[in-house]
This record gives C-alpha cells, structure tokens and sequence, in this order.
C-alpha cells in the first residue's frame, strides 16, 4: 500500500491532467447514465399508455414548459435543499406531466435526436479521456525510469556487488512496463468503469430498490471467485519477473563471455542451462493465464444469471401492476443493470491485472526506496584543488564479515609517484576505491589538505582524480565525447586534442576514417586493447586533476602495447600526484614509493632497492617477476 502511494504521489505531479482525466471522466458516465433513462418516456410515453390530452403537439409549447421547469428548478436548488429528494421529486412530476401531454411522435423525434447527440457527446468525451490517460500514464512512466535510473547512478559500489545488472535492467525496463501497461492503465480504466458502474447502479435504485436487492445477492459469490483468482496471479507473476531477471542475467553473462563459451564448446551446455530456466517462465506464465483466462467466463455466468433473475423478478412485477413498475421502468431497469455488465468485467479485468502489476510495482519501489550507503554530508565544502596531502589513518574495512583491509597508515604528499604491489586479493583496489571514496571505511579515516574526505562534496572530490583502470571502458560515442567524458568543466577541441596528444593517442585517432569523430563500436571493439588504453589515459587527463589513479592499466596489454600505454603514462604523470596500482613490477621501479601490502596490511614502504633489502614480500615478488640477469621473466 506504501508504494500504491508513493505513485500516486508521482501521478499527481501531472494534476492538470489528471484534473481533465477526472473531468472527462465523470462527463462520459453522466452521458452514459442519461442515455439509459431515455428509455422510459420511449417505452411509457410513446408506446406506452401514460398519455393524456392537452396541448403539447408544438415543439416550441414543448421547450418553452421545459425551460420553465427548470428554471424553476435550478432556482429553488441551494447548498441547504441539495440532499433533498422532494426537489428532485417534485422536478421528476413535473416532467411527467409534460411528457404525457406531449405528442408521441414529437417524442419520438425528440429522443431519436436526443440519442444521436448524446451518443456523439457521450464517445467526445471518451476519447477525451483516453488520450488524457495515456498522456498522464506516459508522463509518469517517463518519469519513474528517470528516477530509477537516478537512483541507479546514486547508488553506492556495493549495491552493483550485490545485485545482477540483468535484473536491473529487467526493472528498469519490463516491470516499468508492466506498472504503465497493466497498474495505471488498469487503475484509471478502472476508476473509469467503477464511475459507470455507480451511475448505472444509481439509476437502478432510483428506478426500483427492491428488484436491486435481488441483483446484488449475486455479486459477494462472483466477488469471492476473483479475489482467489487475483492471488493465484499475483502469485505466479512473482515467479515469472523472478525468472525472467535470471533469464536476462543468464544472456547477458554469456553474450558478454560468448568468446570462452566458444573456446570450450559449450554451446549445448549453456544451450541446457538456458532451456531449464526458460522452461521453468513457460510454467509460470502457463499458470499464470490459466487462472487469468477464467476472468471471462465467470464474468459471462455473472452476467447471465443476473438477467436471468432481472428478468424473472422484474417481469413478474410489471405484469401483476401493483409494484409501480412500469414497462418502461422495467426497461430502463434492464438497461441498467446490462450496462453494468460490461463494465464490472472489465473491472475484474483490472483487478487481476493490478494484482499481477503490483508484484512489478513493488520491484520498482524496492529501488526507489533504497538509499545509497555513501551520503553527502549537508555541510560538506567544495575542494578544487590538492596542495599538500592525502592521509590515511588507522583504516581498516570489512566487506560483510569479511575482513579486506586492516590498520592501514600512509601519508601521500603532493606530487609524489606512489606504487601499491602486492599479489591479487591483497586490498590494493579496495584501498584506491577508499580513497576515491566508492566506499567509506569501517574504521579509521582518510584526509585530503587536512579535510575528512566525508566532509568534502562527492563532486568535487572525484574532480580531484583521474583514473585509469586494468578494464578500458569506453562508450558507444565518438572519440572526442570519449575523451570528453572525464571533465566536468567546458572543453574546447583543443583541449581533448591536447589530451590525446599527451596520452600518445592523438597519432592513431588522425589516423581513422574519421578522426576525432569516429564513432566508437560497443566496447570499442574497432580499437585495439593499447589504443583503447590510450583513449582512457587521455580521458583521465583531459580535466587537469590534481591526483591521478593507475589501477594495473597495463596488465592485460601485450608487451608492443604495454610500451606504448607506458610512454603514455610516463607523459601524462609529469608535475602530478600520483597512485600506481601495479601487477609488473618492471613499471614502478622509479616511484618515489614503493607500498606493499599482503592480506590486508601494509607490509613496508620505500624505495625499490630499499625494499629489495628489507622486505622479503617484496624481494620475492621480484625474484618471481625477473631472473638473475635482471630480464623479465
């Protein structure tokens, strides 16, 4: 029910829509309830016997003695009297009178004209309000994905560990879907049929409440069948967004490995894998249909037996003459309660279809209502600069309950070159995403200039690093918005050219179909592994930051490509801070520091030759990566 109102809350930003949704809405069922009467001065006026003599064979007799009754009418209606059934008693008489006395074929001529506006009234206003729905349920579709997709840019690093991205995509896309399609159109056709439904109803009591007392002891039977119905769908809808998320979790993994999966033939194996969990959303959304496809017929033997009893009762009551119930009463009766039909099937309709969208609506919310784990303090500062220091003091962190860092203490002055070594699963990418604060620590804290790195705005404290990681992700975008894309400041042409140049990337960019405009393939697949590295390098400078971050960026690149990707690097850290993360040691003999760290903890620091004497982590490190001659192994 919470997120039932939290979207309600977000239809309501459109209230001009919705306020002419409502509108048109309640002017439809108006037009649709006042059609329905027309059939009792037909069936008691024109063919019926409640004609007297006088003198009403003029149309201009007919609307002059209209006109009057209801002026007189609206005059004496005023907030005191409008719950006062005599009113309408006494305006119901007089109409009577004047319908008696008016000439059966200018009532007949008068009602068939009566009908055909109504009618083109009545579907004005429906199609009014249908394309006002749909704008309204567009505009709060448009906005829930930009919300979630918000929230998914908000949310902190350990929510992605968490969670599959097939499945946030599934939400992003099928269950918003499925919330538009199914819960708001569902809940404004609804409101919609449910407003008929009272009109309809309305007239029936009006005509004849004790025949009405004998429709209704059908409907709590009829009632009870749907609300099962509506669970069981509920049910399995859970099951089928379930399976669906894996699914889409399952394609995307082996698309993404479609190259190992081919290495080792497994084809038929994922083939088998991917049957199995198809299979299991085929039973689901079976079941799922079955129970929704008895909607229908229940609806049908509803309305059925409900005429059946209508007519029975009623019939019996119009022959015997001492009801009060006239032929034409009885008709209008009849068509009342058949125009209810229609609508109290669709609303069954709806009702299993919001049943099945709120298993979706609340996929939704449960993004919605997290909240990222990394929060801008309401007093943090902006920082554009670096002049002195990053310190880390006494750091530990725990993932869950694991433990991944652990009393780690290091000073990183302006301008230094710091490698961190170690073997992999030591914490070294752990600490870098600390200190670009990814993550907060569990313990312990770190500093930039003196200022906690929580009091300083998220924005500004990543402007103060560039980063380039082991992976080279790249946009399906043009080169130059590639390069673009690490600064949040204006850059002009100049400015991404001299960051490629920098990054030595500007030689092989002059060099494609379209230079700086090429537009890069998905995972910029049209690029080798060091041109993509290069390209990356040159978006970690193009902004100027102060700190620059190198997390092992030339570990997976061949030894031609490594070279390159090196010279770009020994370019780009000229006159900055910066933090190497490095498998091959070969890279960072020259650093100024040299941090190794094993199983989360800082094992020594120092330069290269000092560490080969006093460190034996480090000195085997090296001996594994080189041979006695000093050559890479």
């Amino acid at each position: 029910m919470k997120n039932i109102k939290k979207l309600t809350r977000i239809m309501l930003l459109q209230w001009k829509l919705m306020i002419a949704g409502l509108f048109t809405m309640m002017i439809f069922a108006l037009l649709s309830g006042i059609s329905v009467t027309m059939a009792v001065p037909l069936f008691d006026y024109v063919f019926g016997t409640k004609r007297v003599s006088g003198e009403g064979n003029k149309f201009s007799i007919f609307s002059d003695n209209l006109g009057s009754a209801l002026s007189d009418f609206f005059s004496s209606l005023n907030l005191s009297n409008i719950f006062d059934s005599s009113i309408y008693d006494s305006f119901l008489e007089t109409l009577k009178s004047l319908l008696s006395v008016t000439d059966p074929y200018l009532l007949l001529l008068m009602i068939g004209f009566g009908m055909i506006i109504l009618i083109v009234l009545k579907n004005i206003f429906f199609y009014l309000n249908k394309i006002i729905f749909v704008s309204l349920r567009g505009r709060t579709i448009e906005h829930i994905r930009n919300l979630m997709f918000r929230k998914y840019l908000d949310l902190s690093m350990n929510f992605y560990k968490d969670h599959k991205i097939g499945d946030l995509q599934v939400r992003l896309t099928s269950d918003v879907s499925i919330v538009s399609d199914l819960f708001i159109q569902s809940f404004f056709g609804g409101m919609r049929d449910l407003t008929l439904v009272v009109i309809y109803i309305s007239i029936a009591l009006f005509i004849n409440p004790a025949l009405f007392v004998y429709v209704i002891i059908i409907v709590p039977i009829f009632a009870l069948s749907i609300s099962y119905i509506g669970g069981k769908i509920k049910k399995y809808s859970k099951r089928i967004q379930r399976t669906y998320s894996v699914i889409y979790s399952k394609i995307e993994e082996v698309f993404n490995g479609i190259k190992i999966v081919k290495s080792y033939s497994k084809e038929d194996y994922e083939l088998k894998r991917f049957s199995e969990e198809n299979h299991n959303f085929y039973l689901s959304w079976l079941k799922s249909h079955l129970y929704q496809s008895l909607n229908i017929p229940l609806s049908e033997f509803n309305g059925t037996l409900t005429g059946v009893v209508v007519l029975l009762i009623g019939g019996k009551m119009v022959l015997d003459g001492d009801s009060g119930l006239t032929f034409g009463g009885f008709t209008a009766f009849l068509f009342a309660i058949f125009s209810i039909l229609h609508p109290m099937k669709e609303l069954t309709k709806y009702y299993t279809e919001i049943r099945r969208a709120l298993v979706s609506l609340n996929r939704v919310f449960d993004i919605l209502n997290l909240e990222p784990t990394i929060k801008e303090s309401t007093e943090a500062v902006g920082k554009n600069d670096f002049t002195k220091s990053l310190v880390i003091k006494d750091l530990s962190f725990c993932y869950e309950t694991k433990i991944i860092l652990k009393n780690i203490n290091l000073e990183i002055n302006k301008g230094e070159k710091i490698a961190i070594v170690g073997v992999s699963g030591g914490g070294k990418t752990t600490l870098v995403n600390l200190i670009e604060r990814f993550y907060d620590p569990t313990e312990g804290s770190l500093s930039i200039d003196g200022i906690n790195i929580k009091d300083i705005k998220l924005k500004s404290l990543h402007d103060l690093f560039g980063t380039v990681t082991q992976e080279s992700i790249l946009f399906n975008d043009t080169v130059e918005n590639n390069i673009r894309y690490g600064s949040n400041k204006e850059l002009t042409f100049e400015d991404v050219k001299k960051a490629a140049v920098i990054a030595y990337a500007d030689e092989f960019v002059q060099n494609l179909d379209n230079g700086y405009q090429t537009m890069l393939s998905p995972k910029a697949s049209n690029l080798s592994g060091g041109q993509r590295q290069r390209l990356c390098i040159a978006r970690a400078i193009v902004g100027d930051p102060p700190i620059l971050i190198f997390d092992e960026a030339t570990s997976s690149l061949d030894s031609e490509a490594e070279q390159n990707v090196q010279k770009a690097i020994e370019m780009a850290t000229k006159d900055r801070t910066v933090i190497v993360i490095a498998h091959r040691l070969s890279t960072i003999l020259n650093s100024d520091r040299i941090v190794v760290v094993d199983k989360g903890e800082i094992l020594g620091v120092g330069k290269h030759k000092d560490l080969l004497e006093s460190n034996e982590k480090y000195k085997k490190l090296y001996e594994i990566q080189f041979n006695d001659n000093g050559n890479k192994a």
